[in-house]
């Protein structure tokens, strides 16, 4: 179902219901930008990796988020699911609390948004509002500060330097007073030849009864104004707090998908936590690696990466290709069992790629059918969850697979890596050249001048480090893994 500011207010009591009765939520973003392939290096450490996202991803934003929630029927071994295709967008044209905002984009990202279909108009005309969970708290003290003030009695406004309108002005509020508790009256009509006369008596309506009276003014013919009052009916009364509400929009969906500690499942889903964490809860993200993990633990405790979970045996040896699509069409031959899937929007058979409600789906799917494998050969559901369970997969990586969102992660040692610095020509022949007498090896790029290689044979270290670490003369110059990181550390 798709998900906008027309029917998001209408849903979401259904929504959250639903999410109360799931028994896993699968999520996807799509987002205005994310950080560029080039900008990762095989060797980042979790930290380092955790610094550039969020140095390199400040502004972009969720233009799209897919929720997908399934719910098992043990009767019949099927399960029931509901998807949710939301369409997001900050408002601050008839907004009262939400201000103004500036993001980024990167071109390569809504190009590749655009092949797929991507409905930009549907966005930024129909996308829902939404705020952090620190902007609302300061928004809200304030709001809370506005109503206790409004709620203190106000004494009636006059002119200053006209002493003769002030019994006019108590004369036509008495009447005024008197119209509002009246029941049987709806209207009240006031004419006016004088304007500041007028003008006092809109400003007590306003400070008096606020939203309960509306007026509206009138020529007549000989130049007198007409003022029409009226009251609002109580249950077409917005009060300030629902306008604020109504701003605070998806959010509040958000919100409550972290209240309900429900497990939730993504696919490759480090940048879409992170976003989620800046857009609706906290920005800028913390500073400290540890806070970060500490942080987001606390607000999902239950978070699961499907190509994490791919990445490792037994099911690494069965799934050679973990791109989402391709993983679902692995996922759906043998040797993994069949998995009675029911759902009204979406169908395996009915590609919709990188709508975020469908990759939503097919990532629950995907889970699914691994999850249903993994206990015809390995028992417990819940010991299968708690092993792969707090997560995050980390792309590119040389021997880090996963960031551990619940546990200390010690930094790989890496006694086996050289930081090697050479001129802009080399080439990566160049590499292997210089490093062949010691068999193997992996290279990780930093820029054109520099370069991480790791010696697979690590019984050869101790000779390269002899021949190759520290010699003087040549166009190139290697170090210890340790050194560099330790020299980074200094500056």
């Amino acid at each position: 179902m798709d998900v906008t500011i027309d029917n998001f207010e209408q849903i979401l009591p259904e929504i959250k219901q639903k999410i109360e009765e799931c028994s896993f939520c699968s999520i996807d973003c799509e987002l205005t930008g994310i950080t560029q392939y080039k900008n990762l290096n095989s060797f980042d450490t979790p930290r380092i990796r955790y610094e550039k996202i969020k140095n390199n991803d400040t502004n972009f934003l969720i233009l799209q988020f897919g929720l997908c929630l399934f719910k098992y029927n043990v009767d019949d071994k099927s399960y029931e699911t509901n998807a949710y295709n939301c369409y997001l967008f900050p408002r601050s044209v008839n907004c009262k609390y939400t201000r103004d905002m500036s993001f980024s984009c990167l071109n390569s990202s809504l190009e590749f948004l655009i092949d797929q279909n991507f409905d930009f108009n549907k966005v930024f005309k129909k996308g829902i509002s939404f705020v952090s969970k620190d902007q609302e708290e300061i928004m809200r003290h304030k709001l809370e500060l506005d109503m206790e003030e409004k709620s203190v009695p106000k004494s009636t406004l006059y002119p200053s330097k006209k002493e003769e309108l002030h019994k006019q002005i108590d004369t036509l509020m008495a009447e005024i007073d008197e119209f509002v508790q009246n029941e049987n009256e709806t209207r009240k009509e006031i004419k006016f030849t004088e304007f500041v006369l007028r003008i006092f008596i809109e400003k007590n309506i306003r400070q008096k009864y606020q939203k309960r009276l509306k007026y509206e003014n009138k020529f007549l013919e000989n130049k007198e104004r007409l003022m029409i009052v009226t009251k609002v009916d109580s249950q077409d009364i917005k009060t300030d707090l629902e306008d604020f509400e109504k701003e605070i929009g998806f959010s509040k969906l958000i919100w409550f998908l972290s209240q309900s500690q429900k497990l939730i499942i993504g696919h490759n889903m480090m940048t879409d936590i992170m976003q989620i964490l800046r857009q609706f809860f906290t920005s800028p993200l913390p500073e400290n690696f540890e806070d970060f993990k500490s942080m987001t633990h606390s607000l999902f405790p239950k978070i699961l990466d499907t190509k994490y979970m791919a990445s490792l045996p037994p099911l690494k040896e069965l799934i050679l290709n973990t791109t989402l699509g391709d993983m679902d069409k692995i996922l759906s031959k043998d040797p993994f069992p069949s998995v009675k899937i029911e759902n009204d929007l979406y169908s395996v058979n009915d590609e919709k790629l990188h709508e975020a409600g469908y990759d939503a789906y097919l990532t629950g799917c995907c889970f699914a059918r691994m999850m249903h494998y993994l206990e015809t050969i390995k028992g417990s559901r819940s010991t299968i969850e708690e092993f792969y369970i707090n997560k995050l997969y980390l792309m590119k990586s040389f021997d880090t697979t996963y960031i551990d969102l619940k546990n200390f992660q010690e930094e790989p040692k890496r006694d086996n890596v050289f930081y090697v610095e050479f001129p802009p020509s080399w080439e990566t022949q160049d590499l292997y050249d210089l490093f062949s007498p010691y068999g193997p090896i992996f290279i990780g790029w930093i820029n054109e001048k520099s370069a991480f290689v790791a010696l697979q044979n690590t019984d050869n270290v101790k000779k390269a480090a002899g021949q190759l670490v520290g010699v003087s003369g040549r166009e190139y110059k290697v170090y210890f893994y340790s050194t560099f990181i330790n020299q980074k550390m200094v500056n």
